[in-house]
This record gives C-alpha cells, sequence and structure tokens, in this order.
C-alpha cells in the first residue's frame, strides 16, 4: 500500500507544478485594463509610440519623453508582426498581451520621473533591438 503512495507522489507533484504554471501564465496576459500595470482610462498626456512598418524588430524612435503624471501610450503596430507593450524601470513593469496589427492603447498613472524603457518582450525581439529609452521629466 505504502509503494503504490510512492508511485502517486511524483504525478501529484508534476500536475501540482503544471497548475501553478497555468496561473502564472493566465495571470501574465493581463487584465481587461489591457495589461499587468496598465489601466484602461485614457489620459489627456499621450505618447505615440510606433512598431516599424517594414516588420523589423525596433520600434520607429529610440527614445520617448513624457511628463511626469498619467499618460496613455497610444502604440501603433503598422506590420504583421505581432507584438507587446511593456513599459519598465523605475519601479514600474506593466505589460501588454500580444497583438497584432492595428492601435493599442495603454495608460500609466503617476509615472515617477525618471527612466525607463520600452520593450516587446515576445521570443527574440528584445535582443533584436525592440527596447526604447522613456524619459520622464
Amino acid at each position: 500500500m505504502v509503494r503504490k503512495g510512492l508511485r502517486v507522489l511524483p504525478i501529484v507533484a508534476l500536475l501540482l507544478t503544471l497548475g501553478l504554471a497555468v496561473v502564472a501564465c493566465g495571470t501574465a496576459r493581463g487584465s481587461q485594463a489591457g495589461g499587468g500595470g496598465f489601466v484602461a482610462e485614457p489620459v489627456e498626456q499621450r505618447v505615440e509610440v510606433v512598431a516599424d512598418p517594414k516588420g523589423l524588430l525596433r520600434w520607429t524612435q529610440q527614445q520617448y519623453e513624457a511628463t511626469a503624471g498619467d499618460v496613455t501610450f497610444v502604440v501603433q503596430n503598422p506590420s504583421p508582426s505581432r507584438h507587446n507593450f511593456v513599459v519598465e524601470g523605475n519601479g514600474v513593469n506593466a505589460y501588454s498581451p500580444a497583438f497584432g496589427t492595428g492601435t493599442q492603447t495603454y495608460t500609466l498613472k503617476g509615472l515617477a520621473p525618471g527612466q525607463y524603457q520600452i520593450v516587446c518582450t515576445l521570443p527574440g525581439h528584445r535582443e533584436s533591438g525592440m527596447v526604447a529609452k522613456l524619459i520622464v521629466k
């Protein structure tokens, strides 16, 4: 009886691990507000961020600027490549789900002065240079 229970233990451990992975992946997809850390409410201050129209793994600008406070990012993807939109640094790690061609909006409330990165974190995109600096004054 004990031996049978010991054989089931690795299966139970595997199922628990897979369950935790599914929960973590579900969280990473973001919420109705557009992703982890972003809110759905657009605000007056807008920063336009555009993915390369030819599908190259880069943003069209290497640097963006904003004023401290609430910021809505208007993210355009004119290419057929899928991307996501991430703002990280200075205690912020906001991310969107992956998106295709079109325009998305993502709002951050109370963005503090400092330097951040705007990144696409889909596999290989950051490594290929889809990174830009965001300076908040």
